[in-house]
């Protein structure tokens, strides 16, 4: 009896060290970070910025994979499955913590306060209200006057139902007091393309996927709706300034299946925080229109809950349902 103690005291003492031993040497092979969005989007646009510098911090290749749908919960869904053994990591966006969770009629598969791990904010996005060049558009007056002279006329594009761009537009709506009519797209670039050609008027979206397209002349901008403005395009105005208490942010962050060791996630946490504190790589989000972020996996935590409050509001007085 007491060599069968002995034996299962040693074997437990062996698996104590194994498990540091076993995050110590994370990673071992390459490591997939899963985006939830679109090709040329401003979180595919940040998740290559992240993974190149991830594969030089890490010694080991961070590869991209791109899983859409459902406003992001396909990827979110997808690691919350996998092995929690570090190697699959998510893009983790506001709406997966924060909007999806509170949005009436949609279907997600996952609670993700039971079963995601927040990791670390990456960066915020710098948003703004862009229109098509062709519409007499060039200040938010202009959008409010027209919208409560025509109601219901005037079409906004989203990523999708119940997306950020989507929550942005119905915020803009209730404070205006005015009627737009939303279409919805699978993801930003297709709703892009079609302000551009002219068959939706506006649209509330983030910098970083639409800036090209501003200095081409694709589109215009009129106001950001994040605060600070983006020193990108200076001189722009806020829509703040026009419509008090208007205020629509975003950000991006990473995230791991709940049950990952906390050293990796640790590790994870500490490699963005160093990276964010270079000048070059801050430099580089700032001139793609981010805002570089940072912090604890608790800081991260608290804002997942404060969005959720704040966009729970917006989504149940505007009768908001996902699809």
């Amino acid at each position: 009896m007491a060599r069968q103690v002995v034996a299962a005291f040693l074997a437990f003492l062996v698996l104590a060290g194994a498990a540091p031993a076993s995050a110590q040497s994370w990673p071992a092979r390459p490591v997939k970070l899963i985006n939830g969005y679109p090709a040329g989007g401003g979180a595919d646009i940040l998740a290559r910025l992240v993974a190149e510098r991830l594969t030089n911090a890490l010694g080991q290749q961070v590869i991209v994979e791109n899983r859409t749908g459902a406003t992001g919960m396909i990827a979110a869904q997808s690691v919350a499955a996998a092995a929690p053994d570090g190697y699959t990591v998510l893009l983790y966006t506001m709406n997966m913590g924060s909007t999806s969770p509170v949005m009436p009629g949609t279907k997600i598969a996952i609670d993700p306060d039971r079963v995601l791990m927040p990791v670390v904010m990456i960066a915020g996005l710098d948003n703004l209200l862009y229109v098509n060049p062709q519409t007499p558009f060039r200040t938010v007056k202009d959008v409010i006057d027209a919208a409560k002279a025509q109601p219901g006329k005037l079409t906004y594009g989203s990523s999708g139902v119940g997306g950020s761009y989507h929550l942005w537009g119905a915020l803009f709506t209730s404070l205006a007091g005015i009627d737009m009519l939303h279409v919805p797209f699978r993801g930003g670039p297709p709703a892009i393309a079609e302000i551009i050609a002219g068959r939706i008027d506006m649209m509330f979206g983030n910098l970083a996927e639409i800036l090209p397209h501003i200095r081409s002349g694709g589109v215009r901008a009129v106001a950001f709706t994040s605060v600070p403005p983006s020193p990108v395009l200076p001189g722009l105005p806020t829509v703040v300034e026009t419509l008090p208490g208007y205020q629509a942010d975003n950000w991006f962050g990473l995230g791991l299946p709940a049950s990952a060791s906390r050293e990796i996630a640790d590790r994870l946490n500490s490699e963005v925080n160093r990276m964010l504190k270079t000048p070059e790589f801050r430099e580089k989000l700032i001139s793609l229109g981010f805002q570089p972020l940072g912090g604890s996996s608790d800081e991260m935590k608290s804002a997942i809950q404060r969005d959720r409050a704040k966009w729970k509001k917006v989504i149940d007085a505007n009768g908001i349902r996902g699809e």
